[in-house]
């Protein structure tokens, strides 16, 4: 994520006197908004964030730190998801890993923690005693463990709490920027995801007030659905346009979900298994079976029999989709690109990816 950065006009005025010149520098200062992020056309300032999580034995899939540890010289960012909030406003560490705080220090790479809300629920955002509570407690944190900043990731929150996460994010802007602290805003996509899902986004005003929204563009095809595409290739395409129309390119980054779903293969619904990209090379030699590209949703595809003699089929993404969403970014100019997550990618992921 793009760093606060201040933005001065100097003027100066030379006055000739029988001393010699004396230069009088009078400096302006002229932002009442975050200034855009550094982000040009040029791949040198293409953010790479890497969405972290702590590793969980209950889960099956490798945790995010020897994949961080890997390739740290292509992060620009690094986003753990260590904290929550509370409908009180306070703040509950769910995972807080110094080393990992420390690896990010040494190697300048922002260290921009996920902040989750609690429960699912919104309650801290109708009281505006409770915004201002998490607020003070987010600042407080940032400073106290050197964090870059924030990205504060409210998911499933009802579309009438629009005005109130705007106004939330609006004044935690202020003294995070003051701070020189960068704000990111994980958001729904637009496009193709029910009003009730995505309508508490206000893309036009958190722009306003974020460095940048994080646009989470996977689970298209999610595990309690039918099977399909998780990340189809138009319907990224037309969710950055969607943004576009509405924030600044420069304050947008496209989320690339590195994995997908097995599903039964029998039409119906769900629920199917996370398959991370890492684990398809093994679910393959396993059952004798080749992955197959599609090239019009720019996905893969892979289909077996289980030892029961029921049949699968995996959506995922995969090394060639997701350097192809890469690209994608971009070629419009977008601030950077996140990926859910570390840990999740397969050998060779790394090979086209811009160095952070």
């Amino acid at each position: 994520m793009g760093d606060w950065r201040e933005l001065w006009h100097e003027y100066k005025l030379w006055i000739a006197g029988g001393l010699g010149a004396v230069v009088v520098a009078l400096v302006i200062w002229v932002s009442v908004r975050p200034p855009r992020s550094s982000v040009t056309s040029g791949p040198e300032n293409f953010q790479v964030v890497g969405f972290y999580q702590n590793y969980d034995p209950s889960s099956g899939h490798p945790g995010s730190y020897s994949s961080f540890r890997s390739h740290e010289s292509h992060l620009s960012t690094v986003s753990p998801r260590w904290f929550a909030v509370n409908p009180s406003g306070s703040l509950s560490n769910v995972g807080y890993d110094p080393n990992v705080a420390k690896m990010a220090l040494a190697h300048h790479i922002q260290l921009v923690p996920l902040l989750t809300n609690a429960g699912g629920g919104a309650q801290v955002l109708y009281s505006a005693a409770n915004r201002n509570t998490a607020v003070a407690n987010i600042v407080a944190l940032v400073q106290r463990d050197r964090f870059s900043g924030v990205n504060i990731d409210f998911e499933l929150i009802p579309a009438s709490s629009r005005n109130d996460f705007s106004l939330f994010i609006e004044s935690l802007a202020k003294p995070l920027h003051a701070l020189h602290k960068t704000l990111a805003v994980s958001v729904f996509p637009l496009v193709g995801v029910p009003y009730s899902v995505n309508g508490a986004y206000d893309y036009h005003r958190l722009a306003a007030f974020a460095n940048t929204l994080v646009i989470m563009t996977y689970d298209h095809h999610y595990s309690g659905g039918p099977p399909g595409p998780v990340a189809p290739w138009g319907w990224v395409n037309q969710n950055i346009q969607a943004a576009l129309k509405v924030a600044p390119a420069d304050r947008l980054v496209l989320a690339i979900g590195m994995y997908g779903y097995d599903w039964v293969d029998d039409g119906a619904a769900g629920p199917a298994l996370t398959v991370p990209d890492e684990a398809v090379p093994d679910l393959a030699r396993q059952f004798g079976v080749t992955p197959h590209y599609d090239a019009s949703d720019s996905q893969n595809v892979l289909t077996y029999t289980d030892a029961g003699g029921v049949r699968h089929i995996v959506y995922y993404m995969g090394n060639r989709s997701a350097q192809a969403r890469s690209r994608l970014a971009q070629s419009y100019h977008l601030a950077g690109i996140a990926l859910w997550r570390l840990g999740f990618e397969a050998p060779g992921f790394w090979a086209e990816i811009p160095r952070g």
